[in-house]
């Protein structure tokens, strides 16, 4: 069940990186360049992510892979955050983003529970 949910977290993500890539690009803290290829990339791996999920054809390197990268998207959240106006997001709530950050742990943790 955690498989097939979190397969279909990343795949939805990975998939809205690339409909909204310019969005994306926008929540990437001003100090990493690249943005829109940044955006791109970030989606790209968490449909390869869902789709391994998805398809159970994971190792535990996989895992291990994606556990990072929650970590390493952590800052866009929290530029989203503390940017909530400059970035134009102001029809989220800032109670939202607030939530999401703490978001990143248990899904972390799910990811780990995977391993083989």
């Amino acid at each position: 069940m955690i498989r097939i949910f979190m397969g279909t977290v990343f795949s939805i993500a990975g998939t809205a990186h690339f409909l909204a890539s310019d969005r994306f690009a926008k929540i990437i803290p001003g100090f990493i360049p690249f943005k829109k290829f940044l955006a791109l990339f970030t989606g790209g791996l968490e449909l390869i992510f869902g789709v391994l999920l998805l398809t159970n054809k994971f190792k535990n390197w996989h895992l291990i892979g994606m556990q990072s990268f929650l970590w390493a998207v952590f800052p866009a959240n929290v530029y989203m955050l503390t940017h909530r106006d400059k970035l134009g997001l102001q029809h989220l709530p800032k109670w939202a983003l607030v939530l999401r950050l703490p978001l990143q742990w248990p899904m972390a943790r799910m990811i780990g529970s995977l391993k083989k």
